[in-house]
This record gives C-alpha cells, structure tokens and sequence, in this order.
C-alpha cells in the first residue's frame, strides 16, 4: 500500500473511532439523542410508554394518547394520570342538581408531553360495566378544587383537577375518546 493512501486510511479510522467514543450525532445536535431509560421527561414515572385505551390504567398509573387537533389534524402525545376517585354526595360538591346515579370524584392529572397543543376534554368520558352499553357520565359540576382540565394544553403543559362523574354503579370502566375513533385511554374503576 502506498505511503499517502495509508496514512489516509489511518486518519479516516482514527476519526471514526473518535466520532463513536464521544457519542457526538452525525449533525452534532446532540439534542435529539433518546432519554436514557427512566429518565424521560414525559412520562411521571419510570415507565416511559404509559397504558394505552387497549390496557385499562388503575389508580396511581398513567397512559398515554395522541391527540389530534379536527380543525388541522396536527398531532400530539398526551399522557393522562389517574390520581385518585372519591365517591360524594351532591352537598360535598354543592352540586347545582342532584344525580341520576352516584357521583364520584375522579382526579387526573393531564401533561402535553408532545410538541404541539392538545387537548383534554372530559365529556368525551363514557362508562360501561362490561354488560350494559357505553353511557356519557361526565357532568358540568365542580369539585371545587384543582384545575380546569377540559382544555387545551401547550407542549410541556400540565395540569391536576377533578372531573365529576355520574355513574350507575361501582366499579366498571370508564373510556376516552379523543375525537370520533377508537378508544384512546380506559380506566378500571374500583368496585369498592
């Protein structure tokens, strides 16, 4: 091999080398490299995918969706905590009428883990006990504490608040619906 060609060859392997031990990105915008694992910014906790509408989300656990805008079908990730559920009565939350069923409480908190605006919307929740057809139980009532959640949230916003339920019975399964498709997120609620 020629002197020239292989000091070339040399310095070319030797860059490569210095290229993959530094972990640089070919553009050197190393702002696009992946979260380690556990460490991602979306997600509130170590799980970085969440449920999904197929898997039901329990108390304490999260899931995730794609929200898509009807106006100009941009999309964005949204992940959805389920915080908590207190059953109430109609004075606890100065309802302004009293309940078809039983009210109940249910506390989310809801992030825009994408890089669009997004949006939440409670009345696109409906209830089912697995042997009776979907209902709509979101009502316009208050808790009287938290935060609006049926908005829109820009990227990296998030927000905690309650929803107020009317729901037949204990238990059962309450389902998202981002828009008219399938089923975004569902939510097992406890029977007791």
């Amino acid at each position: 091999m020629r002197p020239s060609i292989r000091v070339a060859t040399l310095l070319a392997g030797a860059l490569l080398t210095a290229g993959l031990t530094t972990g640089c990105s070919p553009s050197g915008d190393d702002s696009k490299k992946p979260a380690a694992a556990g460490s991602s910014p979306e997600a509130p906790s170590g799980d970085v995918t969440g449920k999904s509408g197929k898997t039901p989300i329990t108390i304490g656990d999260f899931g995730t969706y794609e929200a898509v805008d009807g106006a100009s079908g941009a999309r964005t990730r949204m992940s959805v905590t389920f915080k908590d559920l207190r059953a109430v009565q109609a004075s606890e939350i100065k309802a302004t009428k009293p309940p078809q069923h039983q009210y109940v409480v249910l506390t989310f908190t809801v992030k825009n883990t994408g890089d669009k605006d997004g949006a939440f919307h409670p009345q696109q929740l409906k209830w089912t006990d697995g042997e009776s057809p979907e209902r709509a139980v979101a009502t316009t009532e208050k808790s009287g504490s938290g935060q609006n959640l049926d908005t829109t949230f820009h990227a990296g916003r998030s927000a905690t608040g309650d929803v107020v339920l009317d729901i037949p019975g204990a238990g059962g399964t309450l389902r998202y619906y981002d828009g008219s498709g399938p089923v975004s997120l569902s939510f097992e609620l406890p029977a007791d």
